[in-house]
């Protein structure tokens, strides 16, 4: 009896999560703009219960003006973003005969290794190219999940959740009339909210820096749209594994068209290189610290699973959510085994041996 229980339990386990797993997928368009609100609004949920208790304002006052502030500040991104490229694309035509012409003196300096290059390329050839492949890049854009339609989704799910957020703590005192288990409750709440808040400002902050690091590295060798480039960078590493590569490939490429001999993108490179490597190892662990300690193993399987289900936002957003997984496993007492699985290797404790007689 106990293995056929065993196995039903298993088996049904399996058919949630095959469940949760598809309704993910199929709700993508109502579940990833509700998640980042969710997100944000965990974020500033303290910063926003500290000002009402304080000020005596109403909260919708208090929300109207946070995402006020907040939607300004996606607008003036979005604003130096389509300034700084309707410059770099106004500059599209000098830029496609340089590289021509690049490409011309790099096929005659390999024609005598046997490797045959086109020695130019009309300039047509790169708007022709770039309109045959619009629909990628529309792809590409519409798979990071954040556009102009799910931010204004974002803006009124976090205003909805912030304005509401009491009737969370309403509905668990009505299913656990028990103290103690409201008690382990709000601690879930509120270690939940400090990783995600923990997690938000640490990328926040981590952007901030990269963009700063680039933009030096930038100004030392003289690329041109140096602001544009460092805050691309920064931005693009946000999303785990292949932001970056993306980001260092673009940069050297232009860098290539834009000098006139390749030390200087080969010089750039190798100082971001350097400036990734001391992010990801100090300043990285500094902002953000170990807040969720997670080993590297489950934040990759969360990152990949996310790209499966999510796109790029589920890259990006499949980390906190690992994070509250685990907090949840260590507060279930049938469950919280599990949550070894999502944690570090515990320290090393010595054994005594003992000596043979």
């Amino acid at each position: 009896m106990d293995t056929h229980s065993s196995l039903f339990k298993i088996t049904a386990r399996v058919i949630i999560a095959t469940f949760i797993v598809v309704v993910m997928i199929v709700g993508k368009t109502f579940l990833v703009p509700f998640a980042w609100a969710v997100m944000i609004a965990m974020a500033g949920y303290p910063m926003l219960d500290k000002i009402e208790k304080r000020t005596k304002l109403p909260r919708t006052l208090i929300n109207g003006i946070f995402l006020l502030l907040l939607l300004l500040f996606m607008i003036g991104v979005a604003l130096f973003f389509y300034k700084e490229l309707s410059h770099i694309f106004r500059d599209m035509p000098a830029l496609a005969g340089t590289l021509s012409e690049r490409l011309h003196e790099l096929s005659l300096s390999l024609k005598s290794l046997g490797i045959n290059l086109p020695e130019n390329l009309d300039k047509s050839f790169f708007s022709n190219w770039a309109q045959e492949h619009s629909s990628i890049f529309l792809n590409i854009i519409s798979g990071i999940g954040i556009n102009i339609w799910n931010i204004l989704l974002i803006m009124f799910y976090m205003f909805f959740l912030l304005f509401y957020r009491d009737l969370i703590f309403h509905f668990f005192a009505k299913k656990y009339p028990d103290p103690k288990k409201m008690v382990v409750f709000r601690n879930q709440f509120n270690q939940s909210l400090d990783i995600v808040r923990s997690y938000i400002k640490g990328l926040f902050l981590l952007t901030l820096v990269s963009a700063v690091m680039n933009y030096i590295v930038f100004l030392i060798f003289g690329l041109e749209f140096a602001l544009f480039f460092a805050i691309f960078l920064a931005v693009l590493n946000l999303i785990p594994f292949i932001g970056n590569p993306i980001g260092l490939l673009v940069i050297f490429l232009f860098a290539v068209i834009t000098n006139e001999t390749m030390l200087t993108p080969v010089l750039i490179l190798v100082a971001l290189f350097i400036a990734n490597f001391l992010q990801d190892n100090i300043v990285r662990p500094w902002l953000m610290g170990d807040k969720m300690k997670l080993n590297a193993f489950a934040i990759f399987v969360a990152i990949i699973i996310g790209s499966m289900i999510w796109g790029v936002s589920g890259m990006i957003l499949f980390i906190p959510i690992t994070g509250i997984i685990k907090i949840v496993l260590e507060n279930n007492k049938g469950a919280e085994h599990y949550a070894i699985f999502f944690s570090e290797l515990p320290a090393k404790t010595k054994i005594k041996e003992s000596k043979p007689d």
